[in-house]
């Protein structure tokens, strides 16, 4: 049933002209950044991977505040 669900709100999306050239955007520029990364993550391997951590850490830092705050906020 959700899978209906779903599909039917893909397919009204998608049958917007503007929407599915903002979708091919979004894809396009996903694709871009994903073959820079790649590309970096092939070159120098050991410098790609301190900078994901690094960026996995501080979003991982981030998240908690956020969290926090919320259960300071219920508190």
């Amino acid at each position: 049933m959700l899978v209906g669900v779903v599909a039917g709100a893909a397919a009204v999306f998608f049958s917007d002209k503007k929407n599915r050239e903002k979708a091919t955007k979004v894809v396009a520029k996903g694709k871009a950044q994903v073959k820079k990364l790649s590309l970096e993550a092939k070159n120098n391997p050991e410098a790609f991977a301190r900078r994901m951590a690094k960026k996995a850490s501080t979003q991982a830092k981030k998240l908690g505040r956020q969290i926090a705050a919320k259960q300071n906020k219920k508190a």
